[in-house]
């Protein structure tokens, strides 16, 4: 973050407008809700400094103005509904677990597309934390895909019970979630009437990380 404050104060400086560079542009997409405010509240308090130093105090509000404005418009943001059958569901997931940055959090009811374990054992490969959590009745089913999943050295935990752990969401590098009646199944890709929600809102994601750990921590490892 304080590389993009020093940016936004030579900014302030410099004579013309300036773009602000990719790699900055970068690291403001990847701030959560909670460090944008941060960020503006600096912005904030360098303004005021700025004010009291700048012989035109007009100078310093059009600045603020003019980063928060470039703040919004490199805020990652995604809100969208999708629906199966169709390609949008397994396309928008597959998407999701290639660009995983940190982590995946999966609790899903049950693992047998192929394609989407494909995504978490490349994700896991390439040093992403991948955790799973799925149902213990279901991982013996035909075709599913969870032993394979721990084989390869993704964590897994399951449920100890006679009912089942039917949720079905997932948490992306704690800023994207997802939720929806959609199983990891061929079935649910090819044929079935689904949906799957998928959102940046961070009091969302927030809530399912949280229910994610809590979950985590009352499973069984596989």
């Amino acid at each position: 973050m304080n590389d993009i404050l020093n940016w936004f104060i030579d900014f302030f400086k410099a004579d013309d407008y300036q773009e602000l560079p990719d790699e900055l542009a970068g690291k403001l997409n990847e701030l959560n809700r909670v460090e944008r405010g941060e960020l503006k509240m600096k912005l904030f308090n360098e303004a005021k400094i700025l004010a009291r130093e700048c012989d035109d105090p007009v100078k310093p509000i059009r600045w603020l103005e003019n980063s928060f404005e470039l703040i919004e418009q490199n805020t990652f943001r995604l809100h969208e509904v999708l629906l199966s059958p169709g390609k949008q569901i397994p396309d928008t997931l597959n998407v999701l677990l290639n660009n995983a940055r940190y982590s995946i959090s999966v609790c899903v009811f049950t693992i047998s597309d192929r394609e989407l374990s494909r995504r978490l054992l490349e994700a896991n490969r390439r040093g992403v934390d991948v955790r799973v959590i799925s149902d213990d009745q279901k991982v013996h089913d035909r075709g599913s895909q969870v032993y394979n999943l721990k084989r390869a050295g993704v964590k897994v935990k399951i449920d100890h019970s006679r009912y089942h752990m039917h949720n079905k969401f997932g948490i992306v590098d704690n800023r994207i979630a997802f939720t929806g009646s959609y199983n990891w199944t061929y079935t649910a890709n090819k044929h079935n009437q689904e949906n799957l929600i998928v959102t940046t809102n961070f009091d969302i994601v927030r809530q399912f990380a949280e229910q994610f750990e809590k979950l985590w921590e009352r499973m069984f490892w596989l």
